[in-house]
């Protein structure tokens, strides 16, 4: 990937945090850059590229942050700390449909770079991953609550996130 590439996506990153999700769009970004958006198209193929570009960013944000995680109590933490720091790049990541193609395109294995933790974890491949799928799912769930302020006021969300990993750490 070009080193001009990059900077753009670092600028469409930090744009994306700034602004928001539905904010998010060429012409904002070319603005934010200095260009002019065709110029855009020279290292993008257009919006869809731009954004399963930084899906995939994210996906390998995870997959550094979470390799650490040797068990489930790791991943939740993780996860929810990337999500939590990075709220509209994770909006983007799990609310938008994923052309899995043109990811794996962009960059091969970076979703499933992200689940290796939790796969370890529950002793589950990338065939058969029912448990690791669950707990995603559920820390998906629960984050997504969170960051978009669903919870009561004075609901201690720290207690929710430690009955998820009690409901299903292996062995409990």
């Amino acid at each position: 990937m070009s080193a001009r590439r990059e900077q753009l996506l670092d600028i469409a990153e930090a744009l994306l945090e700034r602004e928001g999700l539905e904010s998010f769009g060429v012409n904002g970004l070319a603005r934010e850059a200095g260009i002019r958006p065709p110029s855009l198209y020279k290292h993008f193929a257009g919006i869809a590229e731009i954004e399963h570009a930084l899906i995939a960013r994210c996906f390998r944000m995870l997959a550094t942050v979470l390799d650490k995680a040797e068990r489930l109590q790791d991943f939740m933490v993780a996860y929810r700390g990337v999500a939590r720091d990075h709220p509209q790049l994770y909006r983007l990541m799990t609310e938008r449909p994923l052309d899995r193609e043109l990811l794996d395109r962009l960059d091969p294995g970076a979703e499933i770079a992200a689940m290796a933790a939790l796969l370890r974890v529950f002793g589950e491949n990338n065939e058969h991953h029912t448990m690791a799928r669950v707990a995603w799912a559920a820390a998906h769930g629960l984050v997504s609550l969170e960051n978009a302020g669903r919870f009561p006021p004075g609901a201690d969300v720290d207690v929710a996130w430690s009955v998820l990993v009690e409901t299903l750490e292996p062995g409990a």
